[in-house]
């Protein structure tokens, strides 16, 4: 289980509530281009297709710009495993250009045979990126969180927060608020910065709430 917060170990809760978020968004996907009904889908599903694409690269570029080099800095052991780790994140590009040209379709042609066809490459996105992120979970999170000075991880994980572009903030931070709110409360991250707190409070859960409930099957 990855490290909680101390003064000897970097909290990296909520790095794995996003991968945690991740997982749970990824599977919505998959469930509904399955499930929903074309013309559900067509109304909605390339807006939040959209969203769920610009994070995750958002994501992968934090992790190749600035989590794995300052980890590799303390542990240049690891240099095998952050590169492989590395090509999942430019094998997923093709794996998910190829699911946009997909929802494209679909959304030009909603019926049946081009719904299938996008499903096909949702599931092969999750297919790749899963155990992908099963694998920071198990190895990097834990080498964050022993190896990485916790102030130092502190002010990394809220520069990661700060540079997700405007347009995805209240999305995004709404998608972390839900699961998040299932934790028992020992296991929550720390409290997010007050002003979004106050965002949260007055309209983002409630936006949230409206944005993920068509992809809910």
């Amino acid at each position: 289980m990855a490290q909680g917060s101390s003064t000897t170990h970097a909290d990296v809760r909520m790095y794995q509530v996003v991968h945690n978020v991740f997982r749970l968004a990824t599977t919505r996907f998959a469930d509904a281009t399955e499930k929903l009904e074309p013309s559900a889908l067509q109304r909605m599903i390339g807006s939040r297709w959209e969203f769920y694409v610009a994070v995750l690269h958002h994501h992968h570029q934090v992790e190749d710009d600035s989590f794995f080099p300052a980890l590799l800095a303390v542990r240049p052991d690891m240099n095998a495993l952050i590169t492989s780790l590395e090509d999942d994140h430019r094998q997923l590009i093709g794996v998910i250009d190829s699911a946009d040209s997909a929802v494209r379709a679909f959304e030009a042609h909603p019926d049946a045979a081009h719904q299938a066809t996008m499903h096909e490459h949702v599931v092969a996105v999750r297919e790749l990126f899963l155990p992908h992120l099963d694998t920071e979970d198990e190895k990097i999170l834990p080498a964050i969180a022993e190896s990485i000075p916790p102030k130092q991880w502190e002010g990394m994980d809220k520069a990661a927060l700060k540079s997700v572009p405007r347009k995805y903030l209240p999305t995004a931070v709404g998608a972390m608020d839900e699961f998040i709110q299932g934790l028992p409360k020992d296991e929550r991250p720390a409290a997010p910065p007050p002003p979004i707190q106050v965002m949260l409070a007055l309209s983002w859960r409630k936006k949230w709430s409206s944005w993920v409930k068509p992809l809910l099957v």
